[in-house]
């Protein structure tokens, strides 16, 4: 045990003036006659005895009293309170939480500047011949080498204020690992963040006993905030002319009801709808706005709200992709029953496609994908048509009954097994209107209705992972749904040849393939999320020749070049690095516009629920790091931060309970000791 004022101790000098008063009796005896003495001298004797322990036990009282009192005053603190800074075999790192959270206000300007300008002051107190490495949740090479104090300061002032959320113990686990490649013995970290429940996740990280953290708390002025949480359209395809909604997830994370709220929808930069919410305290709300476009493309699509003051989750940005026309690709023989749905109609680009002479780059951007009952498909031609299914592509199968093993590998990935054909004719009994296949496409079914009708079909096992949409009389499916990745297949039991069934004349055989189309084009997304989706996968590139990717802002301020990488006929995309903030960006190919993407920060940090001080510093020494001390801020702008630290100490705590102890007791002796 070491004393912050040591000059304190010349107070126990003071213990003099109770021995003192002990020794020596000041008090006057008074003298009284008595007539007989015999009795009181036996009552003498035996309260003698008694009164020199209580004199004993107060003394002891009034000096534990004085002691623990000047022991208080002179602020004992732990020797192993002491930093290893100021050595040549340790580096000092400095971790500032710059994500989004940190642009809360403070009392003064916002969290992350106040952790900036604290670590300045520490760097200037610190010797200037020690070694640093400043960590940010960017992990940003060229602050991960060690530096000198003027170096240190310099990559203070310049570092990026945006970052994502990154759970702390991967950062302290980075910051460990340095420390030890660059070759030093031991480390001390200084940790300033807000603590958020969100982000405070030690698994990622080993504990170290040779490195020693220092958790510097950033208390942000308001823990309330209302933010948009995600957004998603009511129908995936959007056309030209026709109404869709766009449905907004809105969350108020505060004790305050909130009335009236306006939400704004714009598009290309116009405002396309907008509406108010309500939101009670702690509550979420769902609000949906209506909108029409009118041109194809892409649009640039914003949803916004105002509260103050965290802002960065106040709007979510994505794109509707409005398509021309949607690509349907028939593989087989000629038949003439989709053609005639799909050919002349100018929402579809219909094409017909031996599957001898199949194009890769036209299946990938296929929204509808037919295998009628001639086509005989190749294993590779049949994996290749279930990864354009797991992209968002819908795929309809029709079998052929003259051939069952056709196309076997195709109905084994989706659980299938094709048993034997059943030439007795029958009909639909039963039609799943409760489906969201047919939610929205059947609003009343008449009392009788004509439901198609089979001469012949394929009897079939299933694995139970399929849904049967249309169910014969017998029990049979006649028409099976499962989804695969962001897609959906639809095998049918029977042909569209008359000879086998009426399905093809049928009322229902329209709208089920259009609807099987219009599911289809749902294949592209319409937001990422920065931080988080770090791999793009592209498949309407073409795999020929040399590429060059390109991801930039509008005014070309920001341009990044992801590595890429072509596999499995598709391009993946790495961002190895964040984009530096929400918005869109394009995505150009060989200097050409491939796409527009949207991008927004994570939600992660958007409710503002902190760890408590006194948590953190049990919570990390239970997960075994050396936690030296919690400080404040304001502790590095004093003359001697090392006081402050040594101020952590609760020892003193100790000594005042003991003089408050010993003071009750000398009370209890002299009051009640008769």
């Amino acid at each position: 045990m070491r004393f912050l004022y040591p000059n304190m101790l010349w107070g126990l000098l003071a213990l003099l003036i109770p021995i003192a008063i002990h020794l020596f009796n000041f008090r006057r005896h008074k003298l009284v006659y008595f007539s007989n003495t015999a009795v009181l001298r036996s009552i003498q004797q035996e309260n003698a005895k008694t009164r020199k322990l209580k004199y004993l036990v107060t003394l002891l009282l009034r000096c534990l009293f004085i002691v623990a009192l000047v022991l208080a005053f002179a602020f004992p603190y732990r020797p192993d309170k002491q930093l290893n800074v100021n050595t040549a075999d340790n580096i000092v790192g400095i971790y500032i939480d710059n994500s989004m959270s940190m642009k809360g206000q403070s009392r003064r300007t916002t969290l992350l500047e106040d952790a900036r300008q604290s670590a300045r002051d520490l760097v200037h107190k610190l010797n200037p011949s020690n070694r640093y490495l400043l960590m940010t949740n960017n992990f940003e090479v060229q602050n991960e080498y060690p530096m000198n104090q003027e170096e240190m300061l310099d990559q203070l002032d310049r570092m990026n204020p945006d970052g994502g959320p990154v759970p702390m113990g991967e950062v302290i686990d980075r910051f460990k690992m340095l420390a030890q490649q660059h070759g030093f013995t031991t480390s001390t970290l200084f940790v300033y963040s807000d603590f958020q429940h969100n982000t405070f996740d030690l698994s990622a990280a080993k504990a170290d006993t040779a490195m020693q953290v220092v958790v510097v708390p950033m208390i942000p002025e308001f823990t309330s905030n209302i933010y948009i949480d995600t957004v998603w359209l009511s129908s995936p395809i959007v056309q030209p002319g026709l109404t869709n909604d766009i449905n907004v997830h809105i969350v108020n994370q505060g004790d305050k009801e909130v009335k009236g709220l306006p939400v704004n929808f714009t598009m290309n930069g116009a405002t396309a709808a907008s509406t108010t919410v309500d939101l009670e305290k702690n509550g979420e709300a769902e609000i949906a706005m209506q909108f029409v476009v009118d041109e194809t493309g892409e649009q640039r699509c914003s949803v916004g709200l105002m509260d103050h003051p965290i802002t960065f989750d106040d709007s979510f940005h994505f794109v509707i992709s409005v398509k021309p026309s949607l690509s349907v690709v028939e593989l087989g023989s000629e038949s003439p029953y989709c053609f005639l749905i799909f050919e002349d109609d100018e929402q579809f680009q219909y094409t017909l496609m031996e599957p001898s002479h199949f194009d890769l780059t036209t299946l990938s951007q296929a929204q509808l994908l037919i295998v009628n009952e001639t086509a005989d498909l190749n294993e590779t031609l049949q994996q290749t048509l279930m990864d354009a299914v797991s992209e968002g592509a819908s795929l309809v199968v029709f079998p052929s009954l003259d051939n069952l093993k056709s196309n076997t590998y195709l109905y084994n990935r989706l659980g299938l097994t094709l048993m034997e054909a059943d030439t007795n004719a029958t009909a639909t009994e039963d039609l799943a209107l409760q489906h969201a296949f047919f939610s929205d496409m059947i609003l009343d079914l008449p009392q009788h209705p004509d439901l198609p009708k089979v001469k012949c079909h394929v009897r079939l096992k299933t694995n139970g992972l399929a849904t049967a949409l249309l169910t014969l009389q017998n029990a049979d499916p006649l028409l099976l749904s499962e989804q695969v990745g962001k897609g959906q297949v639809f095998v049918f039991t029977t042909t569209l040849h008359p000879d086998c069934s009426d399905l093809a004349d049928n009322a229902l055989f329209v709208p089920t393939m259009v609807k099987t189309a219009l599911l289809g084009g749902q294949a592209g997304r319409i937001f990422y999320t920065i931080g988080i989706d770090k791999v793009l996968i592209l498949n309407d590139v073409s795999l020929i020749g040399d590429r060059q990717f390109l991801f930039a802002n509008a005014d070309r301020s920001f341009e990044m070049m992801p590595a890429s990488d072509a596999r499995n006929n598709k391009v993946y995309l790495y961002l190895n690095d964040n984009l530096p903030s929400a918005g869109f960006y394009d995505l150009l190919v060989n200097d050409t516009l491939n796409r527009v993407t949207a991008w927004n920060e994570s939600r992660v940090e958007s409710r503002m629920d902190f760890i408590d001080r006194d948590d953190i510093e049990p919570a990390m020494k239970k997960a075994g790091f050396n936690v030296a001390a919690v400080l404040d801020i304001t502790d590095f702008a004093t003359d001697d931060w090392v006081d402050a630290m040594a101020r952590q100490s609760s020892q003193w705590k100790l000594f005042v309970l003991i003089a408050l102890l010993a003071l009750l007791g000398e009370v209890a002796v002299l009051r009640f000791w008769k």
